[in-house]
């Protein structure tokens, strides 16, 4: 679970890059937000690791927060699937053009990177925790 300031910081960014989806994750409130915020890479890698990958690829842990919290939502659908996976890439992308000029090879190195984490959440494997997001999601309602 994240603090409060690191998931403050993380939409201050996510504001300043103008990012999607930032309408949605205003409804969470920051417990909900930190208790669903697992940083980068999926629930099935150990903590330890995605540790690691979230300090590698910091630079797109603010659009990975409104790619969680749409985990957390998640109404098992392609559609809905489909749509969390290009925001979130699209999301990557305004990171990268924020955080690197025009003219700057990190700039495109980090589309490459974003390419590959979209190639990421949007395989089977992410279908399948979206859809075990969403049985999870279900049986705690019925509780």
């Amino acid at each position: 679970m994240k603090d409060e300031n690191e998931i403050d910081e993380l939409l201050k960014i996510a504001v300043e890059a103008d990012l999607e989806g930032l309408d949605f994750v205003s409804q969470f409130t920051y417990d909900q937000i930190a208790a669903s915020y697992n940083g980068i890479g999926p629930s099935f890698l150990s903590a330890e690791k995605r540790r690691k990958l979230s300090r590698y690829l910091a630079l797109f842990a603010p659009a990975a927060v409104i790619h969680d919290m749409r985990y957390t939502v998640s109404d098992g659908t392609r559609r809905a699937f489909n749509y969390a996976n290009f925001e979130f890439r699209e999301n990557c992308i305004a990171l990268a053009e924020k955080a690197y000029g025009l003219l700057n090879w990190r700039r495109y190195r980090a589309y490459v990177v974003a390419e590959a984490l979209f190639a990421g959440v949007s395989s089977q494997g992410g279908w399948v925790a979206w859809c075990e997001a969403f049985r999870d999601r279900a049986t705690k309602e019925v509780k």
